[in-house]
């Protein structure tokens, strides 16, 4: 099973590698639910990683209805990271009707040839995920990080179960939203090869944490 861990800071990339985790979305602003990381960001991460870092493409908090401008700023940041060493992309976006738009997907995966992509939880607030999920195969998406169409992957269980069942080996079905220590055996129960989450523990740090992780990479052996 891979562990991957949103890491928003260098101490969250260090506990993570350190813990045994085995990929990392690099982002920034996770109180927001994230956004794409500073350029100092990802440079300062490639040198201390030894982890596949997976960058996310996200140009404002909020809903993930995006005009022609930012999707020109997500299109221009993906060239830009692509001179780095970084293992893939982690975009996600909808049109008014929360439908998706082959013609963009198509754009995407062009530029990011060669790259993971991943379609990340806008794909919870889609009107249709199973044609959604058909066609994020055809456009030869590498993986979907949702939560089951549900504020948690924890609530939505029975749904990513579905659409894993219904995937059939043809794109990975990420769980992530809430995954933490107490929930983790329920993933690994209903065989998911890839599980995500934060590790972090706001009460203790803003950071990722190693214990939370270790204990995690321990139980998804």
């Amino acid at each position: 099973m891979i562990i991957e861990i949103c890491a928003t800071s260098i101490e969250s990339i260090l506990n993570a590698q350190n813990a045994g985790a085995h990929r990392l979305e690099l982002c920034q602003n996770y109180s927001i639910g994230g956004l794409t990381p500073s350029e100092q960001f990802l440079h300062e991460a490639v040198k201390v990683s030894s982890l596949p870092i997976n960058v996310l493409i996200r140009p404002k908090g909020g809903d993930f209805i995006f005009n022609d401008q930012e999707y020109g700023l997500m299109i221009n940041k993906i060239n830009l990271f692509k001179a780095y060493n970084v293992k893939g992309f982690v975009i996600g976006f909808m049109e008014k009707d929360r439908s998706l738009n082959s013609d963009i997907l198509s754009e995407f995966r062009k530029i990011t040839k060669g790259f993971e992509l991943t379609f990340h939880r806008a794909f919870d607030f889609l009107a249709n995920q199973e044609e959604s999920l058909e066609l994020l195969i055809e456009k030869d998406f590498n993986r979907i990080l949702c939560s089951g169409h549900e504020l948690s992957a924890e609530k939505g269980l029975e749904n990513l179960i579905n659409y894993n069942k219904i995937s059939n080996g043809k794109i990975t079905i990420m769980p992530g939203g809430g995954i933490n220590l107490d929930n983790f055996q329920k993933f690994k129960n209903s065989s998911f090869n890839d599980i995500h989450l934060s590790a972090i523990n706001l009460n203790d740090s803003p950071h990722s944490n190693f214990n939370i992780i270790k204990e995690i990479v321990e139980l998804s052996k």
